[in-house]
């Protein structure tokens, strides 16, 4: 493990490590696909996947529930820069909650707060972290001084976990209110969730060959622990409310209990789908699964 070490960038800083994460040209095609899930007899079940985005040729994308299970948010692209839509599951209904001159992504619920939190492209292509009101009004900067951020995830209002662009990219925590930062590790992959039960994050931790393990990390300690090897480079991977790890590859599921299982187990053949599944959410409830298919190359 890394030691940890307090670390704070300045302005200048922080404008030469801005490599661009989210580039000024749009990301690649990709759309939204939710189903309900199930589990029994400790397999998981998800009925047929419906596109709830279904725009054509653009990027809707990094969906995140909102804490009632009731909504999605996601990013969705325009013809020069993305914005964030917010999805109602029961009536089907997409609303536009940013409407700003710069490009908003990765949007959060924060903890306590009727706001969400973003990772908002500046005009100096600064890459920080901001809130808007569930409205997408009141913007404010949470965290003036850590850039270039890509991703993020809330530990509790007043604390953060950080994707942070660098050579290499590193895991953060940092607090909203002091606006200090501390690393945890680095080499990482860019998916970061909550584990259900406990006080623990799952993130992907690369090694010297590039080898992705899923691993947990405590904020309070820091302690980093090894879960189960990625089933491709990326990692992409979702908990669901008992605690089991579902992960993709191309267009297949897989899920991996951690008291049950020691590897992945197949669970879904969504061949039908028109790309591979990258990015995916489950519902704090525990119902709902959303996935995103990548437009095929």
């Amino acid at each position: 493990m890394t030691p940890k070490y307090f670390i704070r960038f300045s302005p200048l800083l922080s404008f030469f490590l801005t490599t661009a994460l989210y580039s000024q040209s749009l990301p690649p095609a990709s759309d939204i696909y939710v189903g309900d899930l199930s589990v029994f007899d400790g397999l998981y079940y998800l009925d047929e996947l419906e596109n709830i985005t279904n725009r054509g040729n653009v990027y809707d994308n990094q969906p995140s529930f909102t804490p009632d299970s009731r909504s999605i948010l996601y990013t969705a692209s325009y013809s020069n820069q993305t914005e964030i839509h917010r999805y109602y599951l029961a009536s089907g209904r997409t609303t536009r909650i940013t409407r700003t001159t710069e490009s908003e992504y990765s949007p959060n619920s924060i903890p306590g707060d009727r706001a969400l939190s973003v990772v908002r492209v500046e005009q100096d292509t600064s890459q920080r972290l901001w809130r808007f009101t569930m409205e997408g009004m009141d913007p404010d900067l949470l965290l003036p001084n850590i850039a270039p951020v890509g991703y993020h995830e809330w530990a509790n209002p007043e604390t953060v976990l950080l994707f942070v662009l660098g050579s290499p990219p590193t895991l953060q925590t940092a607090n909203v209110i002091t606006g200090n930062s501390e690393v945890l590790t680095e080499n990482i992959g860019r998916i970061l969730k909550k584990i259900p039960n406990r006080d623990a994050w799952s993130f992907v931790q690369k090694n010297d060959q590039n080898e992705g393990w899923i691993s947990s990390v405590t904020t309070e300690s820091g302690q980093i622990e090894p879960l189960i090897r990625t089933l491709n480079a990326d990692g992409f991977h979702a908990w669901t409310s008992e605690g089991v790890l579902l992960g993709s590859q191309g267009k297949e599921l897989y899920q991996w209990n951690p008291s049950l299982e020691d590897d992945w187990r197949k669970i879904a053949d969504l061949s039908y789908l028109s790309g591979p599944i990258s990015r995916m959410a489950i519902s704090p409830n525990g119902n709902t699964i959303a996935v995103v298919v990548d437009a095929e190359p």
